[in-house]
């Protein structure tokens, strides 16, 4: 990468095809070329695909700022089958013939959902209990009694009805598992349901028109030409243009003065701190008590 004389700092939005787990997109992006670091954003499960935002290099340093960035996920959902697992991946626990129903009646159920709930994780998921994840433990014969967490559905809207298949549009808070969401509606309905299929559309600011597919990067000139520079992530955050003078003060973990009207600003906001050819600095937050900026993540160009 150095050969280009070009920041090799950035993200990279794949969109995972199903069968790969989200490790196997770094495994594949780092036999085109090595990185200092390289991590994802939002585990997606074997058979789920979509966005997949991978943080490379110095981008890495920002993966803490997307972590709790809204999701979307379209998912079809199967009525008359449960299984393990909540997905059609696992073993198949039950299965029946199932009634209609009337899609105002599932959007209704559907409707119980939205706004701050009660999960139970999934069994065989890589939520840690005693510092292993759960599906080891299960498939271990360890016995163990599956976590609950509270999860926030902004929306959840029917998309279509086919019976037996169920589509559905969801935006959520991270930590959702849109598995517990198909099992407790095929609960609500009395039918039973596992999650057919699942696709990420929206990780924070990133967008599957941003994506690119994986079998489609086979070189290092695909990577660059793909790379979201670190100046044009975060778009909620302020920017400011720190002066030459002062950023060896932020490179030596120093506070650089807050000019201008405090009030203009928030005590614990973080703000974008670019150099004056525009290249990101670091991440800062703003103290209004001392007017100062302090540096939370320094970012090496």
């Amino acid at each position: 990468f150095q050969d280009y004389g070009l920041p090799v700092n950035g993200f990279l939005i794949v969109d995972k095809q199903t069968g790969m787990s989200s490790y196997d997109v770094i495994r594949s992006l780092k036999k085109i070329s090595s990185f200092k670091k390289i991590g994802y954003i939002g585990t997606l499960d074997r058979n789920a695909t979509g966005v997949l935002p991978v943080a490379i290099n110095e981008g890495v340093k920002l993966i803490p700022f997307f972590e709790d960035g809204e999701k979307a996920y379209r998912a079809k959902i199967l009525l008359g089958v449960t299984t393990d697992t909540y997905d059609i991946a696992g073993n198949i626990l039950t299965e029946t013939n199932t009634e209609t129903y009337e899609s105002s009646n599932i959007q209704n159920i559907l409707n119980r959902y939205k706004g701050k709930i009660t999960q139970q994780v999934p069994l065989y998921s890589s939520k840690k209990v005693h510092r292993k994840p759960l599906y080891k433990l299960v498939r271990q014969g360890i016995p163990v009694e599956a976590p609950e967490k509270e999860v926030e559905i902004f929306s959840i809207k029917l998309v279509d009805y086919s019976h037996p298949y169920v589509d559905i549009y969801v935006t959520c808070s991270k930590g959702t598992y849109i598995r517990s969401l198909a099992n407790d509606l095929g609960l609500a309905l009395g039918c039973g349901a596992t999650l057919y299929a699942l696709k990420r559309t929206l990780h924070g600011e990133f967008s599957d028109q941003m994506s690119v597919n994986i079998e489609d990067i086979k070189s290092k000139d695909d990577i660059l030409n793909c790379l979201i520079s670190l100046e044009n992530v975060l778009k909620s955050f302020r920017d400011i243009i720190v002066e030459e003078a002062l950023e060896r003060f932020l490179k030596n973990g120093m506070p650089v003065p807050l000019l201008g009207n405090t009030r203009d600003w928030s005590n614990g906001q973080y703000i974008k701190m670019l150099n004056r050819r525009g290249h990101l600095i670091g991440i800062g937050v703003v103290d209004t008590d001392s007017k100062t900026i302090k540096i939370k993540r320094l970012i090496k160009n």
